[in-house]
């Protein structure tokens, strides 16, 4: 393996660590009464913020080379986070169901490897194929181990509405997979740390509207501003879970594709748990750690590469030079 591509799965390692423990931080903010348009607007703007100082002593961000690619920027931002992040949180709303949505969201590994296969005909044996299906059982048990089967409101829960929760959570996952669909492309041309930039600066400006309409109105907005339990959780997911994980992500995706790296999404729900369970929150049953065994298994078969496809990388790289 080369270091290149080793360094790829660090950074994915690391976002999917991140990523996992943001449940947390974003958990405190809800459950103290912050609208969920508010929340996602000041976490995106203030990683826009930090990316754009950064960049701008670092001189990281490169301008635009074609005035037609703002489109594409502007795509990936409404990708995510503004459709993944809509169709997540009403997902969540509308069918109550933690087990439902966690279940959903897991088949982004699988329509990845569609997009990935479709768009840039990106190369998977049978094993990465078979590793990336055995994520989905390794999940339910993960999932129902602690939730067990939820598909209908339950009392005293918000659900209102399971079809149309439903359509917003499958709107999340194939947010998700445009979203890494774009980045492949956008990385052909710019760095990382652009594309994630603009990607968050644009991402924002989706936000100012809905968060003008449905959520300022219904808050006490300089009570919110000047609380330190409201800033500290938003500037971990800023600097943390936005601004670091989506770059990490975005240089893994160009390293190892949309196949591959999708694939470690499914790890996101263990590392949660495993969280939980370190901060005294959560338990692990025996069903709930053979789902890690399955998933974990599956991921490490999905990233596995033939003999045949590893001397054909080789080759191609020595063409090149």
């Amino acid at each position: 393996m080369s270091k290149k591509r080793l360094r790829a799965y660090v950074f994915i390692c690391i976002t999917i660590s991140f990523w996992g423990i943001s449940f947390f931080w974003t958990n405190r903010l809800l459950s103290s009464g912050i609208p969920v348009f508010f929340l996602i607007f000041t976490r995106i703007s203030l990683a826009a913020l930090i990316l754009f100082v950064a960049g701008r002593i670092f001189g990281l961000i490169e301008k635009l080379k074609k005035k037609k690619d703002i489109l594409w920027f502007l795509a990936l931002a409404l990708m995510e986070p503004f459709f993944y992040f809509v169709g997540e949180s009403y997902g969540v709303k509308l069918t109550a169901s933690p087990s439902l949505t966690s279940v959903i969201v897991s088949s982004i590994p699988i329509f990845g490897l569609i997009a990935g296969v479709t768009f840039y005909k990106e190369k998977v044996n049978v094993g990465n194929i078979i590793g990336i299906f055995l994520t989905v059982p390794g999940l339910l048990l993960v999932v129902f181990g602690k939730w067990g089967l939820q598909l209908i409101e339950t009392e005293g829960a918000g659900g209102t509405n399971m079809p149309l929760g439903i359509a917003f959570l499958f709107m999340s996952v194939l947010a998700a997979v445009g979203h890494t669909v774009i980045i492949k492309r956008m990385t052909m041309h710019y760095n990382a740390f652009t594309v994630t930039f603009y990607q968050h600066a644009l991402g924002a400006l989706y936000f100012i509207l809905p968060m003008l309409l449905y959520d300022v109105p219904k808050m006490d907005v300089p009570a919110v501003l000047t609380d330190w339990n409201f800033w500290y959780p938003v500037l971990m997911l800023s600097v943390f879970c936005s601004s670091i994980a989506f770059f990490l992500f975005t240089l893994s995706v160009k390293e190892l594709g949309i196949t591959r790296t999708n694939t470690f999404t499914a790890i996101i729900p263990i590392v949660t748990a495993g969280t939980g369970v370190l901060l005294g929150l959560e338990t692990i049953e025996w069903i709930q750690a053979a789902g890690i065994i399955v998933v974990v298994g599956g991921v490490i078969l999905s990233q596995w590469r033939s003999g045949t496809q590893s001397r054909s990388g080789v080759q191609s790289r020595s063409k090149r030079n």
